[in-house]
């Protein structure tokens, strides 16, 4: 598979989808449809048998599926078989949490080494399957506030490098609003492209750079 339509009709028709085993940021505040790119980007995968394997810091598994099912996005047929979870959140606010069929549960934001295996293993799962496979980050911002900025680059920077290796899609969400500047920049230049999203007196837009078919003015979504 070459490039994989998002399934949101305006994106689509632009852009095409996107080009498949490469690393982008979705850059965006909470309003701006960040969330809602990525789940329509999961049902789309899905349903076109690629494994997605979702991974959320700054929400539980059961507060993520709650989100999908509020959207009316029905994902659960997919649950343990092309879609896993890796809930890095959770223990946060209830320690005992425990693994279950479809959401690996992780200590927390800090353990980004059990974070980096965790990923790697499910990528792998898949890859045995013979799964084209996406990972989503969710997010980027939720790691910066927990870890010093050079560890997040350099977590990124292996990830960024174990998914190309592994022909794998990864898709990190970020709230750039929250960070300086130079962070924002270090973080971008470690992906191959970049979807910008705003809102702008209640409509949606995007720019998306670095591949062949970019769109460099502000565009309705």
């Amino acid at each position: 598979m070459d490039s994989l339509a998002v399934g949101i009709d305006s994106f689509d028709k632009v852009v095409g989808g996107i080009p498949m085993h490469r690393n982008y940021l979705l850059n965006g505040s909470k309003e701006s449809g960040k969330d809602l790119f990525a789940y329509h980007l999961t049902l789309s995968a899905l349903a076109n048998k690629v494994g997605v394997i979702y991974i959320t810091s700054s929400k539980s598994a059961s507060d993520l599926l709650s989100s999908f099912s509020l959207r009316n996005i029905n994902i659960s047929q997919y649950l343990g078989n092309s879609l896993k979870i890796v809930d890095n959140f959770i223990r946060n606010i209830q320690p005992d949490a425990k693994d279950n069929a479809y959401t690996r549960v992780l200590n927390g934001p800090l353990d980004l080494t059990g974070l980096a295996v965790a990923v790697s293993s499910l990528n792998s799962d898949f890859i045995k399957d013979g799964k084209t496979t996406i990972n989503i980050f969710d997010s980027v911002s939720s790691l910066l506030l927990s870890n010093n900025s050079n560890t997040i680059f350099r977590f990124l920077q292996f990830i960024c490098g174990k998914s190309k290796i592994s022909g794998v899609t990864s898709l990190f969400l970020i709230d750039s609003d929250m960070h300086p500047p130079d962070i924002n920049e270090t973080i971008k230049s470690l992906m191959d492209g970049v979807i910008n999203l705003k809102l702008e007196n209640g409509v949606r837009y995007f720019t998306f750079t670095g591949t062949e078919k970019e769109v460099l003015n502000w565009t309705q979504l």
